[in-house]
């Protein structure tokens, strides 16, 4: 009977995938294909089919969002390789839409899970994240601070998933020595959600939504220091907002918490729920990644000064962790391969809607100028956190931005740029659900958390957020 059951429901959620991929299809072909549009050519006319396809596939998660990715990749080498699909006509323009595999913005989201797990081998994360608990103290508010601090500051480099994970390693302890109905529980997770969430806006790796907009800006796109001056004043205004936030709506009912459960911490193991000890690390890896990890980010903030291109940089930890064994084959298996596939489909839209015209066309005809472009920005980017909040915000923004370089063709570089950094950053406030965020899915699995805990939070980082996003940004446009 248990069989039969399985049985079904694998059958139902095949049928239910191939209509909804069939439904997507058809919705595209209609829109798309079937009107006969002025001015619009016929290889514009595919890729807006292209476009509208793999966003619907993309929103109904018919197949797994990676997969989309591959899929465009697919339909544009057929409808925009080869002319007239003439396949005998040694065309080579097809390797034009593979150029996003070897774009410099996969070796650098690939240096920074290296980094990630590098760091999380040797248990730096870890150590790192406890000397800044133990040096701002026991203080409830104290503790908010140092964790949501931490987490920030890691998720600027590494995944804001591997963060949470790591930080739910020392939470759980601080939890189990407050008390069952101390509200402040709520508040440090939550804390966590939102510093691993937002932290990512800091940097160009923190994030993929972040690496979707400096690929799609290409030349025009500011250095890895450049990003940083750009992004971090919103992103710390924002969590401090929310800091502020879960100090007074989930205030302690302690004045001291014990910390000191902390130092036994070296590792949690999810299959037992029991914390273990695990073998002795040599001094010499960790003194190793310690050196990297701080002679790689001094590099990329640096880049002004010695003008070594960003992605190069990147190498720098690949190539060294492997030479040395501290990265194996196991861990290069762990690699999330499918987010970087993600943003290689992102990237493959963008260059499918420039080079078609289709930019051109939507710009001409969607007129934006005159229009308040405060206002423009503001109104994508509450689609972009809408749409995040129930689909993935990387996925979400590779729907947005090729749309959002289209219709702003006619206002300018600048402008355009405004556009597309404020509505890649405001991507990562979307965490209204549970579900919306890796992050917020991590934490709420820790049972101490419910719904209406991240419906509350998330409405303020989805309506402050933006605001100080695109109002901070604008004074640079």
């Amino acid at each position: 009977m248990l069989g039969r059951l399985r049985s079904g429901k694998i059958k139902f959620s095949i049928k239910h995938a191939v209509s909804k991929f069939i439904l997507s299809f058809l919705i595209a072909f209609f829109v798309a294909i079937v009107p006969d549009y002025i001015g619009l050519s016929k290889e514009a006319t595919l890729m807006l089919f292209i476009l509208c396809f793999s966003a619907l596939l993309w929103m109904t998660e018919a197949i797994p969002t990676f997969a989309v990715s591959f899929l465009i990749i697919v339909l544009e080498i057929f409808f925009l390789g080869y002319h007239d699909f003439n396949f005998d006509s040694n065309s080579k323009e097809w390797v034009y839409y593979l150029k996003p595999w070897s774009s410099p913005l996969v070796f650098l989201f690939l240096s920074g899970f290296i980094l990630a797990i590098a760091a999380s081998k040797t248990k730096l994360d870890l150590w790192l994240a406890k000397k800044v608990i133990f040096y701002f103290g026991s203080k409830p508010h104290n503790i908010l601070t140092g964790l949501m601090l931490i987490t920030f500051i890691l998720s600027m480099f590494i995944s804001n998933t591997a963060t949470t994970a790591m930080m739910m390693t020392m939470l759980l302890p601080i939890l189990k020595n407050m008390k069952e109905n101390n509200p402040f529980q709520k508040a440090i997770l939550l804390g966590i959600v939102v510093a691993a969430n937002i932290g990512g806006m800091g940097t160009i790796i923190g994030t993929p939504p972040n690496a979707i907009a400096i690929g799609i800006l290409g030349d025009k796109a500011p250095s890895f220091v450049g990003w940083m001056m750009l992004a971090l004043p919103p992103s710390i205004l924002i969590a401090f907002i929310l800091r502020f936030v879960l100090l007074k709506s989930y205030p302690s009912t302690e004045e001291t918490i014990n910390i000191d459960k902390l130092k036994k911490v070296s590792h949690y193991d999810d299959s037992t729920t029991t914390f273990t000890k695990v073998p002795t690390i040599p001094s010499w890896k960790k003194l190793l990644v310690i050196s990297v990890f701080i002679f790689t980010i001094l590099l990329w903030l640096t880049g002004p000064f010695h003008h070594i291109p960003t992605p190069v940089v990147s190498l720098l930890p690949i190539v060294i962790f492997t030479i040395f064994g501290i990265i194996d084959t196991d861990d290069i298996r762990q690699i999330r391969w499918d987010v970087i596939i993600l943003i290689i489909g992102g990237l493959s839209l963008g260059l499918g809607v420039m080079k078609t015209g289709l930019d051109q066309w939507l710009g001409t005809h969607i007129d934006l100028e005159g229009l308040n472009i405060f206002l423009i920005v503001s109104i994508f980017a509450f689609i972009v956190i809408v749409i995040s909040n129930f689909m993935s915000n990387t996925a979400a923004t590779n729907i947005m931005l090729p749309l959002v370089v289209a219709l702003g063709s006619t206002l300018g570089d600048s402008i355009v740029s405004y556009m597309i950094i404020s509505i890649a950053l405001c991507a990562s406030c979307a965490m209204v659900l549970p579900v919306s965020t890796p992050p917020n899915a991590i934490a709420y699995a820790s049972g101490h958390l419910e719904s209406k805990d991240f419906l509350f939070i998330g409405l303020i980082a989805g309506v402050a957020g933006p605001f100080f996003i695109i109002t901070l940004l604008s004074f640079y446009s």
